[in-house]
């Protein structure tokens, strides 16, 4: 009488096929995550440097400085959560926040690489945490002494982390520290 079932190498041929499509999948759905955290780190810049200025404009100033505002005078809503546990905050104030992935500057500070300009009315963002933690992004509108606008820069940071994971070169000095 012949029983029904599966041999022990037919499992563990099944397992094996498994375990080799869990191993290739896990690094793309990590590489595409992390693009996800990149596109809305990029838009949520985007939408603060613009109320930034908008904020300046308002108020006949050219450029930024700390005593100035903070992100509680901006018109755009930032989920903004406290820097140590994390919970979510009603009220995003000061010129630094932290969201749950980035940690955002108003006023960033540094040096883009083959340009002798200094930065002015930027916002930065440094990755918090993951493989990317201390990775430097900063969304330039403009630089004090160039015509060029509307850059976005990368710099790896001191952790290590890699700005080829996002398709951009590192450039210069980290901005947000």
């Amino acid at each position: 009488m012949r029983q029904k079932g599966f041999t022990l190498v037919e499992i563990l041929v099944v397992v094996m096929i498994v375990s080799l499509l869990v191993t290739m999948a896990v690094p793309m759905y990590e590489k595409t995550v992390e693009k996800s955290r990149m596109a809305e780190a990029r838009t949520l810049m985007k939408k603060i440097l613009e109320s930034k200025l908008r904020t300046l404009d308002s108020m006949d100033r050219d450029t930024y400085s700390s005593g100035l505002f903070g992100f509680e005078n901006l018109d755009v809503s930032i989920p903004c959560v406290d820097s140590s546990s994390g919970a979510r905050l009603s009220r995003c104030t000061g010129s630094t926040i932290y969201t749950k992935d980035f940690k955002y500057t108003l006023l960033p500070t540094g040096s883009v690489s083959g340009s002798t300009a200094t930065l002015a009315n930027g916002v930065c963002a440094v990755r918090r945490k993951g493989d990317n933690a201390g990775v430097n992004f900063l969304y330039l509108g403009e630089l004090e002494t160039n015509a060029n606008k509307e850059k976005f820069l990368c710099n790896n940071g001191s952790s290590g982390g890699s700005c080829d994971l996002y398709g951009l070169d590192s450039a210069a000095s980290g901005w947000c520290s």
